[in-house]
């Protein structure tokens, strides 16, 4: 088989699983449930200067809905708050602390306060509900299309490459780049699937909630 043929499907592979990764980033920052992934476009500005959040601080997942941010430096609590707000201005932010041991300057251990920041994921009420649908259906629509669209190409390119190639090798391609798109399909569309689930389970929590009141 020509190289050339290999170099599409190679091509086409590195798309697909592209384009896939970037519709799970996209559902990712249409936050329901606390995702560090959300964070990874936050930059914070240190002394006039952007940092990322990871260069700054500390993330870690407190539970399905929050999420704490613990600064290296006390004094970037605010410049944090305000890279978040920037980025997911729906995130209920406040200021907390817990308290550690560690040695001062004498080697004795003493207690103190360390403040972090704790994000609260928004509710998922019903004009929330209809707009993340809409959204999660739209990043869907845009992904299948550029897939479709890669598949098509790549399909052109090769029948044109194989010109005068074994039927058997031919024939063989074909059902790989079956076997990739099948593969890929599957994944783009559990990716949608679970998050309309996320979106109705925590539409769900909000309505219980508010009938609870």
């Amino acid at each position: 088989m020509k190289r050339a043929i290999s170099n599409q499907y190679d091509q086409l592979y590195e798309k697909l699983k592209g384009y896939v990764a970037m519709l799970n980033f996209r559902y990712l920052n249409l936050c329901i449930k606390s995702e560090a992934a959300s964070l990874i476009p936050v930059k914070v500005m240190i002394e006039g200067s952007p940092k990322n959040l990871e260069q700054v601080a500390s993330c870690a997942k407190k539970d399905d809905y929050h999420i704490w941010i613990v600064p290296k430096y006390d004094d970037d609590i605010k410049a944090i708050m305000d890279g978040v707000a920037r980025v997911h201005p729906e995130f209920k932010q406040k200021i907390d602390s817990f308290k550690i041991q560690s040695p001062d300057e004498n080697i004795e251990m003493k207690e103190h306060d360390v403040r972090y920041i704790e994000l609260t994921m928004p509710d998922v009420n019903d004009n929330r509900y209809d707009a993340l649908k809409d959204a999660v259906d739209i990043c869907y629509q845009e992904c299948k299309t550029l897939m479709e669209a890669a598949i098509d190409k790549a399909k052109a390119e090769i029948a044109i490459l194989s010109v005068g190639e074994p039927e058997e090798d031919i024939d063989g391609m074909k059902k790989v780049i079956d076997k990739l798109t099948q593969k890929t399909e599957e994944h783009r569309d559990k990716l949608r699937d679970q998050k309309l689930k996320d979106i109705e389970e925590a539409h769900n929590n909000w309505l219980n909630q508010i009938n609870l009141i």
